[in-house]
């Protein structure tokens, strides 16, 4: 629950629709919120709500918008060398004192921002470190699932019926926007078609939607390879993608695994699979989702970007996204875009860099 004059909060409440999932991961979860400057002032006053969903390997803790004093804990620039940190572009960087400079000027329109934590709690297969140093921890790809839990269900109503009920919202369609990173772009998707009733905008930043095209897609984060170099870049990569491949199985098809049937040749180009499994995975393929729901998303005001150099493939599977819904003629705004200071990591300085716009996009359409 908010405390009084608290407005950089980390609540906790249960989340109904986890309980008893087949992973035993947490059913009390982390809800990161901001509330917006002049929040106690009025009883009155209620807001719009921004729902931000996290993207992969992480949760509400790093893959997030913070206060000034852990911001470094997102971007820990203590271990990036000067002359890599100048390529950052660290006035882009979000912060919870930046929003209220924003509202304060009457830049933005006074909201909530709500982080859920939709990590599936279990570590990654090679128990790969994030750029924070911790064991980077599995996604739950924001979907209901048999094997892992039903995370789509704890978003769409355990986190929006808590928020409504604990803070002044102003709880409708018309005040809600989703915002996704990555995987949380995927899910934003995937939401927006399955739930349209639920929010009046949305934007996918980068959005991981995993493709025939990207099964063996070779991951090499330009950060990585100036700090260790190309080839240990390169097994990193290898680890990254394996990891995410392999929980793509974990909460899709683990009675019929994908991973298990792929051949390769010496070049790692894939020569042979099981298409029943692969047809497993298609079926979540977000272009598939949309031709099946043509009208779901032209409900929704949808903006959908990715940096065109991005190294976990997002650019191919964002272009796709965008040539499915030019097909159907659904309105979105769509941009590949060349982030300046963001080839260090296109992925997620891409991403941060956009943050603040896709907010601004979806007040828009808050009224």
């Amino acid at each position: 629950m908010v405390r009084k004059n608290e407005r950089y909060i980390i609540d906790n409440f249960f989340a109904k629709s986890l309980e008893n999932n087949p992973l035993n991961s947490p059913d009390n979860r982390d809800l990161r919120i901001y509330l917006p400057p002049n929040y106690f002032i009025s009883a009155d006053t209620r807001y719009p709500v921004i729902y931000f969903l996290h993207g992969y390997g992480g949760n509400n803790h790093n893959w997030s918008i913070t206060a000034n004093d852990e911001n470094e804990r997102a971007l820990p620039i203590e271990r990036i060398p000067k002359n890599l940190l100048d390529k950052i572009d660290l006035d882009k960087l979000l912060t919870y004192e930046k929003l209220d400079e924003l509202i304060m000027r009457e830049e933005l329109k006074p909201f909530i921002l709500v982080q859920p934590d939709a990590s599936l709690h279990i570590p990654n297969i090679n128990e790969t470190k994030n750029l924070q140093g911790d064991i980077s921890t599995k996604g739950s790809f924001y979907l209901n699932s048999p094997f892992t839990g039903n995370y789509m269900d704890y978003i769409t109503h355990d986190v929006i019926e808590y928020i409504d009920s604990n803070y002044k919202t102003i709880p409708d369609k018309n005040h809600r926007i989703l915002i996704g990173a990555s995987m949380g772009g995927a899910g934003t998707l995937r939401i927006c078609l399955l739930h349209p009733e639920k929010f009046i905008a949305a934007a996918a930043l980068s959005p991981g939607n995993i493709i025939r095209e990207l099964i063996d897609w070779e991951v090499l984060m330009p950060l990585i390879t100036e700090l260790f170099g190309e080839k240990v870049a390169k097994r990193r990569g290898k680890r990254i993608w394996a990891d995410i491949l392999d929980t793509f199985d974990l909460v899709l098809s683990k009675d019929n695994p994908l991973l298990p049937s792929i051949q390769q040749d010496d070049k790692g180009k894939i020569i042979s699979l099981n298409k029943k499994a692969l047809n497993n995975w298609l079926k979540y393929d977000i272009n598939q989702v949309i031709k099946e729901h043509p009208n779901a998303l032209k409900e929704i005001h949808l903006l959908i970007n990715s940096d065109h150099r991005d190294e976990m493939g997002s650019a191919i599977a964002t272009e796709g996204i965008h040539k499915t819904l030019d097909e159907l003629g659904i309105p979105h705004q769509f941009e590949l875009y060349k982030a300046p200071k963001a080839y260090l990591t296109p992925h997620i300085l891409g991403i941060a860099y956009h943050i603040l716009p896709a907010i601004r996009f979806g007040l828009k359409f808050s009224n």
